[in-house]
């Protein structure tokens, strides 16, 4: 069963639960997870893996809930980010494993407010004790003391795999390549303060290594298909011909592409 932001699998004595976008989203609701997640929570092992920028704390809130139910035998992997309220959903199982390369980021909770300064008050008061609560769930897995957690929610605090194994967020590292295989989130847009520098998304042209992905890349940009063949052509060997170019050159002439490309926007 799929939806905009899970997917779900039943096995033989199985199953796997994939959330691999923001939480809550496009009309998809805790009621449409509960529906599926009843069809497989009967099962001996279940699997949740995890690739999300966070969402709706209240659905993700629900979401641990849940899960949390049949902790005995659920594991949680995250195969890029469990950042914001993904990461707590990330805990919901008895272990919480970490792909290599993957992160895991705690921060405090926000909210969208308007009206008076009375209703502003309590969105405030809401949002206190919000952050209370996950700061006594983030300490109770993890052993770290409250105060300590509500500095690293002020802080946005993005853990590595190893961090996060360290602090005791996490179980273990799975040693694999998913983690790097998964598409980025442009968490610029979603208002992270401190996102590592290798989850920022890479430029298309960045992404050329044959010449279809070069075709590919100046159809992008906005060239006809005869255009871009054409440009391929010639363009992709001048790109390569010279084996030993310096990567500063190919950069460059890499940069530039780029250059067009937003142009042409």
């Amino acid at each position: 069963m799929r939806s905009k932001w899970f997917a779900m699998q039943a096995l033989a004595d199985t199953a796997e639960i994939s959330i691999f976008d923001e939480i809550g989203g496009w009309g998809i609701t805790v009621a449409d997870f509960k529906d599926a997640f009843d069809l497989v929570r009967d099962k001996k092992a279940i699997t949740v893996y995890i690739n999300s920028p966070g969402g709706d704390v209240t659905t993700g809130m629900a979401l641990y809930n849940l899960l949390a139910h049949e902790r005995s035998k659920i594991t949680v992997e995250v195969l890029g980010i469990a950042a914001s309220i993904a990461s707590v959903v990330a805990l919901a199982g008895k272990e919480l494993v970490m792909d290599e390369g993957s992160y895991y980021m705690i921060h405090n909770p926000w909210s969208v407010a308007w009206g008076e300064a009375d209703e502003l008050r309590k969105t405030a008061d809401v949002l206190d004790k919000m952050r209370g609560e996950l700061i006594n769930l983030y300490a109770a897995r993890s052993g770290i003391d409250g105060d300590e957690i509500g500095q690293m929610m002020d802080d946005e605090t993005w853990m590595t795999a190893d961090e996060a194994v360290e602090k005791g967020f996490a179980s273990r590292v799975h040693k694999t390549v998913k983690a790097a295989a998964l598409a980025s989130f442009d968490l610029s847009k979603i208002g992270f303060q401190h996102p590592p520098k290798a989850l920022a998304p890479k430029p298309r042209a960045l992404e050329i290594q044959t010449i279809r992905d070069y075709e590919g890349f100046l159809r992008d940009a906005g060239f006809s298909r005869a255009e871009a063949e054409a440009l391929a052509s010639g363009g992709y060997k001048t790109l390569r011909r010279d084996a030993g170019a310096s990567r500063a050159g190919v950069d460059s002439i890499v940069a530039a592409l780029h250059g067009v490309a937003q142009s042409m926007q």
